[in-house]
């Protein structure tokens, strides 16, 4: 089936643009450039088979929309949420297809470029490891997660960074501002001297279409790793309405969040979901896309393995604008 972009995929949340106030897809560039794998993506092929083990360089000139010599289509075995029996989901390997226009192959392209941006954060207790989900929001280190994957931290937590080489490195953050009634809070990530972050794009969009598809990205379980989990959009809902015995505490309750279809686990709160966009193949055969995925919402908590209740991204950007209004005040 061809994978049309549709309004989302086409709207002001979908697009980023240069300095000169050009759309750009760094995606779709790479390809234009690099439409044949060259020497060095042999050695990609041979030695990594995850999706969560090459750098987004090389998917993007090794991978996307590419086939083999033979004409099959590439494959990348990428963690992806599954439902299970015991009511817990776990993340498996499902190999999806870098080529093509498929539902599956675009989310896996949002998964691709937004890996480095989301990032697991844990501390560690005398009861044990604490760990959840937080997202770059800043160049220079600002993350968002929620208030209650900070609590008993003391204010400090560990940060899994991923380098521009594939490698990553254990960061310290610090919490820089709490809402706990929107169980909202933010990170600074200590950072090196000149040192640039990937920032992800908050969307602007404040309606969600009726199963409307989307990505959600987190640290299952706390185990370290980002995964991914197939979303839909559901319906809104009120705090006070969810089923769940365990909300964060100070909330408010009559706070309105938003319902998916998504199987997640404990470890994925502070996570994203992220707009898909759309895709298409000209007459020549060459796939592009259509615009760039953005934070639809936070990934708050679920109650069973099949319902997620996320916070809507403008909640996120009125904390970042009252966090700059201080930090402004204070230099006065």
């Amino acid at each position: 089936m061809v994978h049309k972009p549709d309004v989302q995929d086409k709207g002001k949340d979908a697009v980023s643009s240069d300095s000169s106030g050009k759309p750009h897809d760094a995606i779709a560039h790479v390809v234009q450039q690099q439409n044949t794998p060259g020497g060095d993506c042999t050695s990609t092929f041979k030695s990594h088979k995850s999706a969560t083990h090459i750098t987004t360089l090389e998917f993007d000139s090794c991978y996307y929309g590419q086939t083999t010599k033979d004409g099959h289509s590439r494959q990348l075995e990428t963690p992806v949420m599954q439902s299970h029996g015991d009511g817990k989901p776990k993340p498996q390997l499902e190999k999806i297809t870098t080529e093509g226009i498929t539902p599956d192959r675009s989310r896996l392209a949002v998964f691709m470029h937004e890996l480095p941006s989301v990032r697991p954060v844990y501390f560690d207790t005398k009861e044990g490891r604490t760990g959840g989900t937080a997202f770059m929001v800043s160049k220079d280190g600002l993350m968002v997660t929620n208030n209650h994957v900070v609590e008993n931290s003391g204010g400090t937590l560990k940060v899994k960074i991923l380098n521009q080489d594939g490698t990553e490195e254990e960061r310290t953050a610090h919490v820089v501002k709490q809402v706990a009634n929107q169980d909202l809070a933010l990170l600074q990530v200590d950072h090196k001297p000149g040192e640039v972050f990937k920032a992800l794009k908050l969307s602007q969009e404040t309606s969600w279409r009726a199963n409307e598809q989307l990505v959600e990205m987190g640290n299952a379980n706390g185990e370290g790793s980002i995964s991914m989990a197939k979303a839909s959009f559901g319906s809104l809902i009120n705090q006070d309405k969810i089923p769940f015995d365990k909300q964060p505490p100070d909330v408010f309750q009559g706070r309105t969040m938003y319902k998916l279809h998504s199987a997640v686990p404990p470890g994925y709160s502070g996570g994203v979901v992220l707009s898909v966009p759309g895709s298409d193949r000209d007459s020549a055969g060459n796939v592009t896309r259509q615009g760039t995925s953005a934070v639809r919402a936070i990934t708050d908590y679920s109650d069973t393995d099949k319902t997620a209740y996320v916070i809507p991204a403008a909640r996120v950007q009125s904390m970042l604008n009252d966090y700059y209004a201080d930090q402004t005040k204070s230099k006065k």
